[in-house]
Order: structure tokens, then sequence, then C-alpha cells
């Protein structure tokens, strides 16, 4: 399976519902070896995923994968074989930064051929949390049948 890189700003709430429900999606599968990850283009050293992250993904049953936030490194590029970005101003900001990333990195709702970002609910109700994870599912349930 490729190493997946979900890439938002923060990585403080899309990055990790996506890769919590990745995971979870994944695993129900019987895709065992999953492997991804998430990083933020401006993640700040020592923050933490949004509590409202964590309360939405109990909400169904899933845990975080980790509480700290993530920066964007050359080393993580590198080792992604497939890098999926929460919005377009996101890839395009990426895939200058970074050269390598070029070939291997789209937005995430590309999946299902919908040209739309996901929107960050940072610092919004509860409700916007879920209303994110909404949108998200279907393109990583999607990711999934396409690597079974």
């Amino acid at each position: 399976m490729p190493r997946v890189l979900f890439v938002c700003t923060s990585d403080r709430t899309r990055g990790p519902l996506a890769v919590a429900l990745f995971t979870h999606y994944a695993k129900a599968a019987g895709l065992e070896e999953c492997d991804c990850d998430s990083a933020g283009l401006h993640a700040v050293h020592g923050q933490h995923i949004a509590d409202e992250v964590t309360r939405v993904l109990e909400e169904k049953g899933i845990v975080p994968l980790r509480l700290g936030v993530q920066l964007l490194t050359p080393k993580l590029v590198k080792a992604s074989e497939l890098i999926l970005c929460m919005t377009s101003n996101i890839e395009k900001e990426l895939t200058t930064k970074f050269v390598s990333a070029r070939n291997k990195t789209k937005t995430l709702m590309s999946i299902l051929r919908e040209d739309t970002d996901v929107f960050d609910p940072n610092h919004l109700s509860m409700e916007k949390y879920r209303s994110c994870v909404a949108m998200m599912e279907p393109a990583i349930q999607e990711l999934v049948e396409r690597l079974q």
C-alpha cells in the first residue's frame, strides 16, 4: 500500500481527521498495513490537535492517532507516495515549496473528481466539525476502495 500523507494548514483539524478516518476505513476493509500521516504547511511546534477533533472522532468510535501537530518537512514529502491536500491553494503552495511533490500531489476531493476544497472547521461549532467529516468521508472511502 502506498504511503499516504494528508496535508492541511496547521495540522490541527483536517489532517488529523483524515488520518484517523482513513486508518479506520482501511482497517475495516482489511488493509491492515495502512501507512498514513498528516502534516501542516504552517504547523506550529508544540500545538495540539483541536479538542473538537477528538470529540467528533469519539462520536464515531475512532481515536485520533496522535495529539500533537506536525510540520510538513522534505523528509515527509520524500517518504510519501501520495499526498492529499485539503485545498487547491495548499496543493499549489506545497508543490511550489517542494518540487519533489509535484507528480504525487492532488486535492483530497479530486478523488471524487470534484473541484472542491475541504473547509477548515477550526474555531467553529461541533456541527461544522461533523460537516467537515461528512465532506471528507466519501473521498476517503473511495481512496480505500481503490487501494484494495
